[in-house]
C-alpha cells in the first residue's frame, strides 16, 4: 500500500523534478514520528481492538485525503497526513498478529506477514504504475485508496466477528508460564 501511492506522487509531481523523492521523504518521515508515538503508552481503555479499528479507519482516510484531497490541500500536505497514518495501522496489525498466534507459532505467523508485505507492495506498484500510464496520478493513487478500504474492511469484520467471543482479538497479551528453576539458580 505505502509503495503503491509513489506512483501517483510521481505522477503528481512530474513538472517538478526531484520534488516526488522529496514528497516520499516526508512520507517516509511522518509514518516514522507516528510509529514513535505508537512506543508511548496508550490509555487502557484503548485497547488493541479499538486500535485496529481506529488505525484502519486513519489509514483509509489518509489515504482518501491523497488521493483526492491534493486538489483542495497541497500536495506534500496530503502525502505527510497520508504518512502519519501508516505507521499506527502497521504496529497495530504486528501486535494483533503476536496476539493471534499460539506462542510456539508466533515466528512463523510474523514470517508470512513480513513475507505479504512486499509481495502487496510490488501487485500494488504494478497495478498503480500502470494506472498511472494510463489515468495518471488519479487512477495510481485508487490503488493505495482500494488497499486502505480493503484493510478497514477486515478490521471492522473481525472486530464484529469476534464481538463478546474475545477469541481472534485479545486485548492483552497472554501471561507466559514461569520457566521452572534450575538446581544451578541462585
Amino acid at each position: 500500500m505505502c509503495r503503491s501511492n509513489s506512483s501517483g506522487v510521481v505522477s503528481r509531481s512530474e513538472d517538478e523534478p526531484g520534488a516526488a523523492g522529496l514528497m516520499y521523504a516526508g512520507f517516509g518521515i511522518a509514518s516514522a514520528l507516528a510509529g514513535a508515538a505508537c512506543a508511548l503508552p496508550m490509555p487502557g481503555r484503548f485497547t488493541l481492538r479499538a486500535r485496529y479499528v481506529v488505525f484502519a479507519a486513519a489509514l483509509f482516510a489518509g489515504m482518501l485525503v491523497l488521493a483526492g484531497g491534493t486538489r483542495l490541500v497541497s500536495v506534500p500536505a496530503a502525502v505527510a497526513l497520508a504518512g502519519f497514518t501508516v505507521a499506527p495501522y502497521m504496529i497495530s496489525l504486528y501486535a494483533l498478529t503476536e496476539r493471534l498466534a499460539p506462542a510456539e507459532r508466533a515466528a512463523v505467523a510474523m514470517t508470512v506477514l513480513c513475507a505479504g508485505g512486499p509481495l502487496g507492495t510490488a501487485a500494488g506498484q504494478a497495478a498503480s504504475g500502470g494506472l498511472a500510464q494510463t489515468h495518471g496520478a488519479d487512477g495510481a493513487l485508487l490503488v493505495t485508496l482500494t488497499a486502505a478500504g480493503g484493510a478497514l474492511l477486515l478490521a471492522v469484520s473481525a472486530v464484529l466477528a469476534d464481538r463478546n467471543r474475545t477469541i481472534w482479538i485479545i486485548d492483552r497479551a497472554p501471561a507466559r508460564p514461569a520457566l521452572p528453576e534450575t538446581a544451578d539458580a541462585v
